[in-house]
């Protein structure tokens, strides 16, 4: 089976896709591309965004949640979406939240038609930093047990938020910022960090 992940440099969501193929030893062809000026994405993925999939050169599947089901599904090794959790899909939603937010503001920031809008980049840093406090409090379902989804998501989050915005919101969220300094160390995680 010919699998080739279309990519960003830094994209949260394709590094999250990037982390869960890595720990399920899924072989994958990553295929960083600028997906401003991607026009051969469309046939794929009309959305035009990334990550998107492609299976033997026949199948798209998008969103970085549909890829890491995928990869799950078709991995020998143990499963890492427990089934029925909704707390544990939750916790997920969180933190891909968080990355959307992450994203939003990042783009804001460098608009280049307007000055970027500072009440919109408050408004995200607000949601940023409140969504990382409410995950504190869930630190310890989220750090527990087995290498699930919300681990994996949850740690892709908290470092795009330290490499695009900050690294404050670690005093207030002292259990995700301990966990995150043995969690970051998985080889998976190393070998997808952003060099940009």
């Amino acid at each position: 089976m010919g699998l080739e992940l279309m990519n960003g440099p830094t994209s949260p969501f394709g590094r999250t896709s990037k982390v869960v193929a890595l720990e399920l030893g899924i072989d994958v062809d990553e295929r960083v591309i600028d997906v401003y000026s991607a026009d051969f994405l469309d046939k794929w993925n009309p959305l035009r965004l990334i990550p998107t999939l492609i299976v033997d050169g026949e199948q798209a599947i998008y969103d970085s949640r549909t890829i890491c089901a995928y990869f799950d599904a078709i991995s020998a090794n143990p499963t890492i979406f427990p089934s029925g959790d909704w707390a544990h899909e939750t916790r997920v939603a969180l933190a891909i939240g968080v990355m959307e937010a992450g994203l939003q503001r990042r783009m804001e920031i460098i608009r280049k038609k307007d000055e970027p809008r500072q009440d919109v980049i408050e408004k995200l840093e607000i949601r940023i930093m409140r969504s990382l406090k409410h995950m504190e409090g869930l630190a310890g379902a989220i750090t527990a047990g087995p290498l699930r989804m919300d681990q994996i998501a949850s740690a892709c989050a908290l470092e795009y938020t330290d490499y695009r915005f900050s690294n404050t919101w670690r005093p207030d969220c002292p259990e995700l910022a301990a966990w995150l300094a043995d969690f970051s160390q998985r080889p998976a995680m190393m070998e997808s960090r952003p060099s940009e």
